[in-house]
């Protein structure tokens, strides 16, 4: 059986972290498959992923295939023979580059009215449907009955091997990414009962002018929303989209359970990243946290597509578990089931290259954050093969990518390892060393939460021809995460402290902690008032971006400022080559120094300022004493500059419980623990050079000295339990564990490893021992050997 709970995975009780690759059984021969099988244990993995693609089992409506490589079912029992778990994502929607993103042609032939009506009642041409159109559903309803045949048999409560099971892929994606929302008049009808369980008939009347007219003019008034009622159309159709994706996934979870899919968890993905970027990520939580949170035994995975983690960005990653832990269902773990694994574009040779560490440094970020299920997508590159009633689109292939898939990917299409491969491999052996400890401990925080507001990430649909829609949405996009969390983030992590997130639209704010809140112009009354009385009952903020002028629908609402006893702003921004907007710190942080800016929300200055414009009697950041609390307020695009943000932190009291202080930064350092106080000490090199550092926890001294290589990541214990000795701490990582032995993997020029111990420590020409009431300390020799054993017997 598999169960979650306490943000842990378990299968049959026991808990366990899942190391999975996407593999596509449909993009190889059949003879291949035990060949990629064989390279996936060798590098790490204990479970398969893979799409299902409805269009190539059902090319033509009524005819279906699963034979040779579309032999879904004996795809499955290969990886159950060799004793890896399964993890299926049977769609509808596969996206994975397939031609309609994995929707046969034929059912938006057969159901035309099921394609989405747009802005202005624009028809375009695209892969999205309407998701709750009937006849789509009838459609999906009977894909489902046909491969849940397959499935159900599998799964692992039926003494399968199948762990999970995706319901669609990407909701909702499409149509933000390509700003043409679903207008459909099935779908508008459903969003008109949405408002009429939200409002009063006298309400709506207010709020949009034609609401008594017949349908045809409501269809034709929200798909081409006037000014009068613009806001409030961008505010009432993201939330309602929100109820519209949880139907969708509900109709899903419904279909598969009517065909017997009991006791497996249902996931639901979120997407975003782009470009290698975090800045998308959050419109998916927005949109999708009702969907999978409306139901025991459904879970979010999330997409990461973020590239090499360097200094200037790692911080994407943090911040996507951060947020994506705190709208998860209570007691659901973090899971990622698209995972980058390439060390490359895996859509093209043609491009940049990551560094071969890149996976391994994100891989070792999400450990640390308690994720539960890491899936590499994709593990294993393939062929597009021809379709069997092709399209006349060009290339009549299966996918868009060409004639090959998934380039740079581990095992890449011709077969060859990418340079990824082995570090990979090293990771996992340090995973499943720990496997236990890792899927049970959990990540080890500062007093520090950044807020999170998921209405600031409402359905982008943003209609071209409203100017206020347009200035709301800007003025959101550049406030609400972008630049800010380049600076708050960064900055946080610079200086290794752990922070999660806190969903301060439905929660309330946790007084123990310091909150961090990316603020935009536009923020809810009822959100600006419970900041407001956070701080004065005592607590401490920090504010980053604008403080609020408007409420979410455009209406002067300043509860916040008011609160600061502010006066109504000014604002500036940089106009080179002409004006140079520069910024400089003041009163207790003057010894910083002066940085340029882009724009600023500027007050009078006065004796709270900690940051000023210069040249002008203007202040752009403030600590300011409300009540019984303190807030810091940024209101500039002031950058993470290490030392201001130190100030800054070291006066609200944040301190971090593990640190290892560099003058580039560049050190990534973070800490889980089990319940019983085994400790895992998470350590990332972002950089291509070598450093030393001292470690310390608490602020004793655990590693001094330390000697951390160019782009190394590694996993080192603390009071770790073996059956043969408790290490209490050691430079080196643990590969291995057995009943008389441990193996360790060096990394130092001499690695030292305490540990207590009944048994004898065996003699080794690879190693030095010193006892002492009870401890023995063990440094390796200089040696050529990457690995060492040590190896105990019964006293």
């Amino acid at each position: 059986m598999v169960t979650f709970k306490d943000k842990q995975i378990f299968i049959d009780d026991q808990p366990i972290f899942l190391l999975s690759g996407e593999m596509h059984y449909f993009r190889q021969p059949k003879e291949n498959w035990q060949h990629l099988i064989d390279e996936a244990k060798a590098m790490g993995l204990n479970c398969i992923s893979s799409y299902v693609p409805w269009i190539l089992h059902e090319e033509r409506e009524g005819e279906y295939n699963f034979e040779d490589n579309l032999d879904l079912g004996a795809f499955i029992d290969l990886c159950q023979e060799n004793g890896l778990y399964f993890f299926v994502r049977p769609g509808p929607y596969i996206m994975a580059e397939m031609k309609k993103e994995g929707i046969p042609y034929w059912v938006a032939k057969k159901h035309p009215e099921a394609i989405p009506v747009g802005f202005d009642g624009q028809h375009r041409a695209g892969n999205t449907l309407d998701y709750l159109h009937p006849g789509y559903l009838a459609e999906c309803r009977r894909w489902y009955q046909k491969v849940m045949q397959v499935i159900v048999p599998r799964l692992h409560r039926n003494g399968g091997n199948i762990i999970g099971v995706q319901l669609d892929n990407e909701v909702g994606m499409l149509s933000w990414v390509t700003n043409h929302p679903v207008l459909n008049g099935n779908v508008l009808l459903m969003m008109k009962e949405y408002l009429k369980e939200h409002f009063s008939e006298e309400e709506l009347l207010a709020r949009y002018p034609f609401w008594n007219q017949n349908d045809e003019a409501f269809f034709t008034a929200m798909r081409s929303p006037e000014e009068s009622y613009s806001l409030e159309f961008h505010e009432d159709f993201g939330k309602f989209m929100r109820v519209y994706y949880a139907r969708y996934i509900k109709e899903l979870k419904n279909y598969a359970e009517e065909c017997g899919v009991c006791d497996t968890p249902f996931f639901v993905n979120i997407h975003g990243t782009g470009s290698s970027r975090i800045f998308g990520f959050p419109l998916g939580i927005s949109q999708l946290y009702e969907a999978y949170n409306q139901d025991e035994g459904l879970i979010s995975g999330t997409d990461v597509y973020l590239g090499e983690p360097t200094e200037g960005k790692y911080q994407d990653l943090y911040v996507i578990n951060a947020l994506t832990d705190v709208m998860n269902r209570k007691g659901n773990p973090l899971t990622s089931i698209e995972f980058e694994s390439s060390d490359g574009p895996y859509c093209s040779l043609n491009g940049m290259r990551f560094h071969p560490s890149a996976t391994s440094h994100k891989m070792l970020m999400c450990l640390s954050q308690n994720a539960r299920m890491l899936s590499f997508y994709v593990f294993s590159g393939g062929e597009n093969f021809l379709l069997k009633h092709p399209e006349n689109d060009g290339n009549e292939r299966m996918a868009f990518t060409g004639e090959l898939h998934g380039f740079n990917a581990p095992v890449q299409p011709d077969g060859t390892h990418n340079y990824s491969f082995d570090h990979i491999a090293d990771t996992a052996k340090s995973i499943h060393a720990l496997n236990g400890l890792i899927a049970s401990s959990r990540q080890v925080l500062d007093n520090v939460s950044m807020a999170f507001i998921p209405d600031y990430f409402l359905t982008e649909a943003v209609y071209p021809k409203s100017a206020k829609m347009q200035e709301k949405y800007q003025n959101l996009k550049r406030l609400r995460c972008e630049g800010q969390i380049d600076t708050i983030g960064r900055a946080l992590l610079g200086h290794h402290i752990s922070f999660d997130a806190a969903d301060i639209q439905h929660n309330e704010i946790n007084p123990k902690k310091v909150l961090a809140v990316l603020s935009a112009g536009y923020m809810a009354a009822d959100i600006q008032q419970k900041l407001a009385d956070f701080v004065s009952k005592g607590g401490k903020l920090i504010l980053y971006g604008e403080i609020p002028e408007y409420d979410m629908e455009g209406t002067p609402c300043a509860i916040l400022r008011d609160a600061m006893q502010l006066p109504k702003p000014s604002y500036l921004q940089n106009d080179e080559p002409t004006y140079y907007l520069s910024v400089r710190s003041c009163g207790d942080l003057a010894e910083v120094p002066m940085q340029r800016a882009e724009y600023a929300q500027v007050f009078p200055s006065d004796d709270s300022a900690i940051l000023k414009i210069y040249g002008k009697d203007l202040m752009c950041g403030m600590i300011r004493q409300i009540g019984q609390g303190i807030i810091c307020a940024v209101t500039a695009d002031y950058p993470a500059q290490m030392q201001f943000w130190k100030n800054v932190f070291e006066k609200l009291g944040i301190r971090a419980g593990i640190s290892a202080p560099y003058y580039r930064q560049g050190i990534y350092l973070a800490q889980t623990e089990s319940e019983d106080g085994q400790k895992l000490i998470y350590l990332v090199n972002l950089d291509c050079v070598d450093k030393e550092i001292t470690i310390r926890m608490n602020d004793d001294i655990l590693f001094e000295n330390f000697k951390l290589k160019n782009k190394s990541s590694l996993i080192l214990p603390v009071n770790v339990n073996t059956p043969s000795a408790t290490i209490r701490k050691s430079t080196a990582e643990i590969v291995g564990i057995d009943e008389n032995h441990i193996v360790f993997r060096r990394n130092q020029e001499r690695d030292e490893i305490h540990l207590f111990s009944d048994k004898k420590v065996m003699k080794s020409p690879e190693y030095e021992i010193w006892e002492k009431n009870s401890e023995f300390v063990i440094k390796f020799n200089n040696g050529i050997n990457r690995e060492i054993c040590i190896s105990f017997e019964n006293r």
